[in-house]
């Protein structure tokens, strides 16, 4: 029987992933994509991966450490947002909630704001989503890719335009740099120490009666087909 893999070994496979990839992308030079979209997706995966598997820590301290660590490296991560930025339906709030500093709302901080606008609206589209403010302008999160020469290194990263906001008229837009997410994340799951603590994954199974309603043979039979 194939087993889901380990939480430990799915951190590692995409912090790896992440790491190989965009490090490929930096290497070429000339007119490429830079992959802005799918870096930004794939930073989304590893934070919700990190909550996901802290919430197999019944004390809390995992999911508390790997929020502290993110905090110290940036600050802004966990800012209060004026109000509620991200509202997950009960089936996810049972199942992990992302970092946030002692006593404070996970739902309202910026990391819970681009989390919900870069992870959700890829999910569907592709593309990020756009909130619209209660003044009817747009808050939008703007991705950067990797650029020929921008490789991912151990040390010190340069986090220049991380996290920069502009207006243009009836918008509103943050700048998110992929990389610069990645490494902060990365280094806090390391510092968390979340690979170590032998964490475990509520794996995802599609199991609802009204999908897959037929049995093995079945289902071997029709793709001896194929």
């Amino acid at each position: 029987m194939t087993l889901d893999c380990p939480a430990e070994t799915l951190l590692r496979f995409a912090i790896e992933d992440f790491q190989t990839a965009w490090n490929a992308v930096a290497g070429i030079p000339g007119p490429v994509a830079r992959s802005n979209f799918m870096f930004g997706k794939q930073a989304m995966v590893l934070l919700e991966l990190a909550a996901r598997a802290c919430a197999s820590d019944q004390t809390g301290r995992a999911l508390s450490e790997f929020g502290a660590h993110l905090d110290a490296r940036d600050c802004r991560y966990l800012e209060d947002m004026p109000g509620p930025v991200w509202a997950p339906n009960s089936r996810t709030r049972r199942e992990f909630r992302l970092p946030a500093r002692p006593g404070n709302d996970p739902y309202r901080h910026m990391l819970a704001a681009i989390f919900n606008l870069v992870r959700n609206g890829q999910a569907h589209q592709y593309q990020q989503m756009r909130a619209v403010l209660s003044d009817k302008s747009e808050f939008c999160v703007q991705l950067t890719g990797a650029q020929h020469g921008l490789e991912i290194a151990s040390g010190t990263i340069d986090r220049r335009g991380h996290l920069a906001c502009c207006v243009t008229g009836a918008e509103i837009w943050v700048r998110v740099r992929p990389d610069v997410l990645f490494v902060d994340l990365r280094d806090a799951i390391r510092s968390a120490q979340l690979e170590h603590r032998g964490l475990t994954l509520q794996h995802i199974v599609e199991d609802r009666p009204e999908t897959f309603a037929f049995d093995q043979s079945t289902l071997a039979r029709v793709l001896s087909r194929f």
